[in-house]
């Protein structure tokens, strides 16, 4: 049977690439020797995400109060949150499985084997079958990995499949890490009313972040009693005692590794490609293709930017070049990264710090969330929306607030679109919504521009 378009991996990039092709006329192959929808939908993203729904209800309930409601006996039960979180990742992996038929792609259960740049091997159990085609998409994502003297024991020293396989939680959590995986699961288990504690290897929390936002993490961490050390590291671990490269000892009923992923370029027969790397991940160019003509890598693979969005985008842009010769034309800088939980913390193109330190001339402006009568309404007055510019174009846009996410997005659709800072200002929003932080903020960098002092107001 000869194919179009061969992928490997049904996660977020492959099964978006595939529903593409499909939509393009090609006819498409998908492999998976697991579970459609990839570690985002089965082990990441979705799952997550779900437990941090739960965990944001319980705590909004916890100030019902403030709001006129009388709660008596608030409790919750983590094996229901459980369950819900594993009908929602059911529901999303039935729903993904029919959608892929719907476009007449061909899913394949088993697992690829590479024989040449045109055929593959799939093998499931006993079976054997063969398939050749024009061009092949490798889409095999990443999976967890150990960190320096840790090596997961998946009872004591937990990854981030481990994590979510709990049906009940320990008293104590020491968090190895305060990426995003981190940060999401301290939030959690502190909002689930757990002892949390962070060991960062870095300076500071979260350092990929804009450093008001950092600033802000560490203000919320020390409110909720999150404790964390910076600049430390594990040093060793004797039983279930862990020994820190500051000297300190702790003993948390568990160490979880929220941080450290490989990608999964190990893939049976790739020696006979002999792709070229580029350190562990396969090397591409600017639309997504390896050193063989007919061979893209999409993802966690090619190690540009490890985010299942990321990973569906280019899976487009690469379909896209194979059957359309369009070029692939990606802006990294207009990826958004988030950080869930509560507040969210989202963020968008260049830090402070990137333009300070390449002599970027810009402006900043920050407006507080809590000036808004949205969020007084509802009781969400913690953060920042926080814009960076140049003369008329927006460089970078940071959120530490409720819904920030969404509110980063919108100036993310302007910035990419090459809408300027003048152009911004005249759109008129909604009164009362937290998307007017966003038009705020975007005036204020109005008045910078003027350079109009803080107390001065542009308008009544």
């Amino acid at each position: 049977m000869t194919f179009d378009i061969a992928i490997i991996g049904a996660g977020p990039g492959g099964y978006v690439a595939a529903i593409r092709a499909a939509q393009l006329g090609a006819k498409v192959a998908l492999i998976e020797k697991d579970r459609v929808g990839g570690i985002c939908l089965n082990w990441g993203c979705i799952p997550s995400k779900s437990i941090i729904a739960s965990v944001d209800r319980y705590n909004q309930a916890k100030k019902f109060s403030k709001f006129g409601i009388k709660l008596e006996n608030l409790s919750y039960d983590y094996a229901e949150i459980y369950q819900r979180k594993e009908k929602v990742v059911e529901k999303l992996t039935k729903g993904l499985t029919r959608l892929i038929k719907a476009n007449g792609i061909e899913l394949i259960k088993g697992e690829a084997c590479i024989e040449s740049a045109n055929s593959l091997r799939i093998l499931s159990g006993s079976a054997e079958d063969r398939i050749e085609f024009k061009h092949l998409i490798i889409a095999t994502g990443s999976s967890t990995t150990s960190l320096p003297n840790l090596e997961p024991d998946h009872e004591f020293i937990l990854d981030s499949n481990d994590i979510l396989k709990l049906r009940e939680l320990p008293g104590s959590v020491l968090i190895v890490g305060s990426g995003a995986i981190g940060i999401e699961w301290a939030r959690i288990f502190s909002g689930l009313d757990r002892q949390v504690t962070i060991v960062e290897i870095a300076p500071g929390l979260s350092p990929m972040l804009d450093s008001s936002l950092s600033e802000a993490l560490i203000r919320e961490f020390k409110k909720k009693k999150i404790s964390f050390h910076t600049g430390t590291g594990v040093e060793k671990i004797e039983g279930k005692k862990v020994l820190l490269s500051n000297g300190q000892e702790l003993g948390p009923e568990i160490v979880f590794l929220g941080a450290g992923r490989s990608p999964n370029v190990e893939i049976t027969g790739i020696e006979n490609l002999k792709p070229e790397m580029n350190n562990k991940f396969f090397k591409v160019d600017n639309n997504l293709k390896t050193s063989i003509e007919n061979v893209y890598a999409i993802g966690d693979v090619n190690g540009i930017y490890p985010l299942a969005h990321v990973a569906s985008h280019q899976g487009i842009k690469a379909v896209e070049h194979i059957l359309l010769g369009r070029e692939a034309g990606l802006d990294y800088c207009n990826v958004p990264f988030v950080i869930y939980g509560h507040p969210e913390v989202a963020s968008v193109g260049c830090t402070e710090e990137t333009l300070t330190e390449k002599g970027i001339s810009h402006k900043k402006s920050i407006f507080p969330v809590s000036a808004l009568g949205k969020s007084q309404v509802e009781d969400e007055i913690d953060g920042f929306i926080k814009v960076l510019a140049d003369d008329n174009r927006i460089l970078g846009i940071h959120a530490y607030a409720d819904h920030g996410a969404e509110l980063v997005q919108q100036l993310a659709i302007a910035k990419t679109a090459g809408i300027s800072v003048d152009q911004l200002s005249e759109v008129i929003f909604a009164h009362p919504t937290y998307s007017e932080g966003v038009h705020e903020s975007i005036l204020g960098l109005l008045q910078a521009a003027l350079h109009l002092p803080p107390n001065v107001k542009m308008r009544a």
